[in-house]
C-alpha cells in the first residue's frame, strides 16, 4: 500500500562546486545542516578537519576548524546547535563534538555501547571498509541514527546519550532495498538525513546514484529517486554521492558529490 507521502520529486536548482585544496576540502564525505537551516557542515575523509559552508557552496573558513578524529565519514548537527556528531569509520565510532570549544567531547564506539552483541556479527573482522558512513539524529526523540556501507547494509538507532543500540535492521530486497542496474551485494548506503516533516529517513546510495525513502517504523523504502548532477540532461547523475541534508520543513535536500565536489540543491516537490 502506497503511503499519502509518496512519489515526491526532486528538482535540480543549482549546483555549486565546494572545493577547496588549501583549506583540504578534498573529499567531502558528509552533511549536515545547522541548527538554523542557514548553512552546511561537511568532512573530508582525508582531511581532520569540520568545515562549514553557506548553502551556495562557498567555504566559511573562519568557521573551520580541526579536529583530532582520523577516516571522517559522517556528520549531524544537534538541533540546539550545541553539538556535532561525526562518524569514523576505521573505528566504527560515534563522537561528539562541541562546535564552539572546537574539541571532542567523547568517543563511543559502538562495540562499547549496550546491546552491541546482537549486531556484532554485522561487523566481521574480515571485512574491510565497509563500516559506518553516514550520522542522522531524530530532532524530537533525539535519537541517532547511522548506516553501514554494506556487506550487508545496515542502519541502527542509537540512544541519544550514545550509550545503547536501541535497534537495527539490514537494507535488503526484503524492506525494498532494491536497484534496477546492481545486484543486493553491490549496493551501497553512503549518507542519511532524518526528514521531521514526513517521519522518514533519507539514505542515499553511492554506487546507486540515487537515493532511497525509507520509514524506520514500516521498516520499508516507499519510494527510490535518481539524483540528476546535470540542469540538461536527466541522465546524467551524482557520482559518489557521499552526504544528504534535508532541512526541518521538508523543502529542500543538499547533497553533496566527493569524486566532483560539488554541493547539490533540489527542490523537494
Amino acid at each position: 500500500m502506497v503511503a499519502a507521502h509518496n512519489n515526491l520529486t526532486l528538482e535540480l536548482v543549482d549546483i555549486n562546486s565546494i572545493g577547496d585544496q588549501a583549506a583540504g576540502l578534498n573529499e567531502p564525505s558528509g552533511l549536515t545542516l545547522d541548527a538554523e537551516g542557514r548553512s552546511l557542515f561537511t568532512v573530508s575523509d582525508d582531511t581532520k578537519a569540520i568545515f562549514r559552508i553557506d548553502l551556495k557552496g562557498k567555504l566559511l573558513i573562519t568557521d573551520c576548524f580541526f579536529v583530532e578524529v582520523s577516516d571522517l565519514e559522517g556528520i549531524a548537527c544537534s538541533p540546539d546547535g550545541s553539538e556535532l556528531l561525526v562518524v569514523e569509520e576505521g573505528t566504527n565510532a560515534i563522537i561528539c563534538i562541541d562546535p564552539k570549544r572546537r574539541l571532542s567531547l567523547r568517543h563511543c564506539p559502538l562495540s562499547g555501547m549496550k546491546n552491541y552483541k546482537e549486531i556484532k556479527k554485522y561487523f566481521s573482522d574480515g571485512i574491510t571498509n565497509k563500516g559506518l558512513e553516514g550520522i542522522t539524529i531524530d530532532p524530537l526523540s533525539l535519537k541517532v541514527y547511522v548506516v553501514k556501507e554494506g556487506q550487508p547494509g545496515l542502519i541502527i538507532e542509537v540512544s541519544a546519550d550514545l550509550k545503547t543500540i536501541l535497534d537495527a535492521r539490514v537494507l535488503d530486497q526484503s524492506n525494498g532495498f532494491e536497484h534496477p542496474k546492481l545486484t543486493e551485494k553491490k549496493l551501497d548506503y553512503s549518507g542519511l538525513s532524518f526528514d521531521c516533516s514526513r517521519n522518514l529517513i533519507w539514505i542515499a546510495s553511492d554506487k546507486g546514484e540515487c537515493i532511497y525513502l525509507y520509514d524506520w517504523i514500516q521498516n520499508r523504502v516507499v519510494q527510490r529517486i535518481d539524483l540528476q548532477r546535470s540542469l540538461q540532461s536527466k541522465k546524467k547523475l551524482i557520482r559518489k554521492i557521499e552526504g544528504v541534508a534535508v532541512d526541518w520543513k521538508g523543502e529542500y535536500l543538499y547533497a553533496v558529490s566527493e569524486r566532483d565536489c560539488t554541493l547539490y540543491s533540489y527542490k523537494i516537490t
